[in-house]
């Protein structure tokens, strides 16, 4: 698995991780929290960088954290590799997540106005 596809498991896992937590296998993001948790276990070191990037989803330094903590598990153990890619792609080919240069935009709930979008060059005016 490419760097930048390891970095981008782990935004996704940071910036929806509090979803997936609590709606279990139900969220989108859910299937992939569940093996990353799984693998790295309860009160490891590296449970606590995934807790930490999911308490602080907007510190990017956290994320890069956890994409490290991801490599390293992933060169340790190839069958999570493997399964870490595989559900990944399953998620990049339903679209729940984005690749490279790829946009995915989710909203759920109700609003008035929601803007979703990409590149943004300007002001957007109700």
């Amino acid at each position: 698995m490419e760097d930048q596809v390891v970095l981008a498991v782990a935004t996704a896992l940071s910036t929806k991780g509090a979803e997936a937590l609590a709606a279990g296998a139900r969220s989108a993001i859910g299937s992939l929290f569940q093996l990353v948790r799984a693998r790295f276990g309860a009160e490891t070191q590296e449970s606590a960088v995934l807790d930490a990037a999911i308490e602080h989803p907007q510190e990017r330094w956290r994320q890069a954290a956890l994409a490290s903590a991801l490599a390293d598990v992933m060169a340790r153990d190839p069958d999570f590799a493997a399964a870490l890619d595989e559900e990944w792609c399953r998620l990049s080919r339903a679209g729940v997540v984005a690749v490279q240069g790829q946009v995915v935009n989710h909203f759920s709930g109700t609003a008035g106005k929601v803007v979703q979008a990409r590149d943004v060059q300007g002001d957007i005016i109700f």
